[in-house]
């Protein structure tokens, strides 16, 4: 049996994507997507080229949590085609400061095309806000140095 490793040019990322839905007694449409992010950032280690600590620094990554609330109008987040979402979903990521990582940038995408698809079923219910966690390794963490981009 042969294995093949791959070696991904991006660290690892976790997205979780959660919708909370209201309950039927509210029949008002808030304008607006409400989004809850819960942001962790892993600080990747400096790379040390003669040392076998970099396996353990690995596993014991610093990490800073950040938390932000932030509305978007539900029109412009769901209008659009898939490159018009992916667009948004860059411009989001700016604005919580998240690398975009090719796969955070297509999982949030995805995620918000089911939002469009949720949205065009007229009888689904409604959604209040969307608790969404981002977990990445991040060279520095973003207020460190604010001249530094985190785009990659």
């Amino acid at each position: 049996m042969v294995w093949f490793a791959y070696c991904d040019d991006e660290p690892d990322s976790f997205i979780s994507f959660d919708p909370v839905f209201t309950d039927t007694l509210h029949n008002l449409k808030n304008p607006n997507f409400v989004f809850d992010f819960v942001l962790v950032y892993r600080r990747a280690p400096e790379p040390d080229s003669d040392s076998d600590e970099d396996l353990d620094d690995l596993c014991n990554l610093e990490t800073r949590i950040v938390r932000q609330t932030h509305e978007f109008d539900r029109e412009w987040l769901i209008g659009g085609d898939r490159q018009q979402i992916q667009a948004k979903v860059f411009h989001i990521l700016e604005i919580i400061q998240v690398p975009s990582f090719s796969d955070i940038v297509h999982t949030l995408t995805i995620d918000i095309l089911d939002l469009k698809k949720h949205e065009s079923v007229s009888n689904s219910p409604e959604i209040e806000r969307i608790r969404v966690e981002i977990d990445t390794i991040v060279p520095r963490f973003p207020d460190d140095n604010d001249d530094f981009d985190l785009e990659l």
